[in-house]
Formats: C-alpha cells, structure tokens, sequence
C-alpha cells in the first residue's frame, strides 16, 4: 500500500522526518511477509472467513487503544458518513479482494499488482481532476499498465487459468485501495490519523463480517494449527493495525511521489520469501512484468516530482 495523490505537503531531503522514512519502509516489510502468511492462513480457514477474523480482531486492538488515548472522535453525522463510505473501500473491498485473489493467486504475483497502487492512484486522481497529466506521468502509466496486462496474459501459461482470476480480483483489490487513497485525504485534515484508522476498521468490520462471519464454524477454527494461528496473529498486528496506523501517520506529512518509491520493496520481500518458505519459483514472465511495472511507476512518479507544485490540481474539493 501507498499514499495518494498530493498526500501532503513536499519534503525535500533535509526536511525529511526519520521517523516516517523509518515507519513506511517498515509497511513494505510487514506487507511482504503478509503476503506469505495470509497464504499459509488462508490453506485453513475459508478467505472471506479469515477476512472477518482479521478486521474484527484489528478494529477490537484499536479502537480501546484510541479511546483511552482521549483523541478527538468525530462528531457529527456527516463524518461518521463519509467513514462509513470511505472503509467500503479502503478496508470491506480492499481487505476481501486481497484474501480472495491470493487464495487463487500465488505470493509473487498478488504483491507485483499491488506495486500498481501508486500509478492506479495517480490515474484516478487525474480523472477526478485532482492531478494534471504530463508527458512522464502519461509515459509511466502506458507502461504500468502494459507490465500488468503482460503479467495477466501470461498467468495461466505459467501455473494454470485459476491464476488468472486471482490475479484479476487482486486487480480489483489495488483500484479499490487507490481510490480510498485519493478520496480519503479531506477526512485526515480534520481528526489525528489514529482515530480515523479506528473508525475506519470498525465500520470495515462490520461489512466484512456481514458476509464472512458465515464461512466461520467450531470445527473450522479447531483444525488450525498453532503455526498459522502465530501468523494469524502477525498479519493482525503488524500488516493490519500497524500498516494502517504508519499509512495514516504519513499521508498527512509526506508527498506521495516520495511514498511511491518505497512500494519497489514489497514485491522483492514476497517474492523472496515465496521462494523460501513456500517454494515458490519465480518465472521469467514474473521478471518482465516486474520490470515494466516498476519501470512505469518510476517514470510516473517522476513527472509529479518534476511538476511544479503550484501546477497540481488541488487535492481538497
């Protein structure tokens, strides 16, 4: 995951607070090692199952957490609104897309997807007028997209026709996450980060379990072993509260055209660790799509440092 357009304001090299450098580099670690554990999760329990236990559970953390710190909760209806509308897709889309595509996907292949977020983001914000266009931003989009659209077509000559369908739903879990990204902002200026992530896992919760609590029985839950309960409980806390809290803490502080280059890291951690735990192996179609894809959000990335400021389209309506 990644921060959206015009997340904040710019921080050139001098400016830039160690802590948040720190805090998302560490988001790229956890996702890559959730990545793998959601896999081994996910080969006992039901995905939409383990979707549910993941947001109640996080939410559950969370939300005590921020009430004993007596932060400043929202308070009026339009707000709780807005939440409610922004965790359908930030957390309930975004959290189900991802168990449902990687339970037919492999680890490698979910994680090079999700390093589309940056250029899905600058795309939507574009459309919604949030963004201009230029030549490198065009450029880095062309082949974003041509790196994805090589990985689809190449999946099932690799490691069968399910692949396909994961990877597309987990398509689906990127363009829903970045749009959260750039609709979101408003809300981040007006409550601490903190409260808003809280608000955000609660109501996501509730749609989730809506539909997943009906996947959970005794006997499930009884066949788990004590290797992927420990993963169940890292994905909670590290990928789930803690990602959401340090991608919160840093949209309000730093300029998502710094953000975007740590994504490179995620894909390279899974993928790795794919190959080490679960005996993954990479294809040279994996390798092609990598680099067009990287390649593409380098490029994109790029034409938004270069832009002048007072040229972006403003971020707030």
């Amino acid at each position: 995951m990644t921060l959206p357009a015009g997340a904040g304001p710019p921080l050139h090299r001098r400016d830039r607070p160690a802590s948040v450098v720190t805090g998302l580099l560490a988001v790229q670690v956890f996702f890559g090692f959730h990545y793998i554990g959601a896999k081994i999760i996910l080969a006992w329990l039901p995905p939409m199952g383990w979707a549910t236990i993941r947001a109640v559970s996080a939410a559950a953390i969370l939300i005590p957490v921020v009430l004993l710190s007596r932060r400043k909760w929202p308070d009026n209806p339009q707000d709780h609104l807005r939440l409610a509308i922004y965790a359908v897709f930030g957390v309930a889309l975004n959290q189900s897309f991802f168990v449902l595509g990687l339970s037919r996907t492999v680890p490698s292949h979910s994680a090079l997807i999700n390093t589309m977020i940056p250029v899905a983001t600058l795309i939507i914000a574009i459309l919604m007028g949030r963004e201009t266009l230029n030549g490198s931003k065009a450029a880095g989009i062309a082949v974003s997209v041509a790196g994805a659209l090589y990985l689809l077509a190449h999946s099932g000559l690799d490691l069968g026709e399910g692949i396909l369908q994961g990877d597309l739903i987990t398509l689906g879990n990127a363009l829903s996450y970045s749009f959260f990204l750039v609709i979101s902002k408003p809300i981040l200026t007006k409550y601490r980060s903190d409260v808003v992530t809280a608000m955000l896992l609660l109501y996501g919760s509730i749609y989730i379990a809506a539909v997943g609590i009906w996947q959970l029985d005794a006997a499930t839950l009884s066949l788990v072993p004590a290797s992927a309960w420990g993963w169940a409980v890292f994905v909670i806390l590290f990928p789930t509260v803690g990602a959401y809290l340090l991608n919160a803490y840093a949209l309000k502080r730093v300029d998502s055209s710094l953000v975007a280059l740590f994504i490179y890291v995620q894909p390279l951690i899974a993928t790795a660790l794919a190959a080490l735990i679960l005996g993954e192996r990479p294809t040279i179609h994996l390798g092609i799509a990598g680099a067009l894809i990287f390649a593409g959000v380098y490029l994109a990335v790029s034409g938004r440092i270069a832009e002048p400021a007072g040229a972006r389209a403003p971020t707030v309506p």
